[in-house]
């Protein structure tokens, strides 16, 4: 490797979402990429209708994804809320302490659970 590779780090420009339901009522929303201005739209799409489903236990795994804006912390916030109204709670897979401040500085730590892995998450 030329020494200038050595020392590059490459991030994913294109966001990929992908959802699943590995048990009966509970989904998981799992994010790679950027999650900017850019994503927001789809993961809305995704997210929101989950998130406002009668039972439905809904996680939303970022381990894998950078680079949260307001956008993207917005859809966050309102499934955050939708669950919340029907007497659930969003669960946020992430290990990042900026994503952790973000959530607690927008006021939304009293309503999102912030779980370090997926495997904890579905334990819950």
């Amino acid at each position: 490797n030329p020494p200038w590779r050595s020392d590059v780090t490459q991030l994913d420009l294109v966001a990929r979402l992908h959802a699943t339901e590995p048990d009966p009522g509970v989904f998981v929303v799992s994010a790679e990429g950027p999650l900017d201005a850019r994503f927001a739209s789809e993961l809305r799409d995704t997210l929101i209708p989950l998130a406002g489903a009668d039972g439905a236990v809904v996680i939303l795994d970022v381990i894998d994804a950078h680079g949260i804006d307001r956008a993207t912390l917005a859809v966050v916030s309102d499934a955050a809320h939708h669950m919340t109204r029907r007497g659930g709670r969003l669960q946020v897979v992430s290990r990042s302490a900026i994503l952790h401040e973000l959530i607690e500085e927008c006021g939304l730590i009293d309503i999102v659970d912030l779980v370090p892995s997926l495997a904890e998450a579905m334990r819950r």
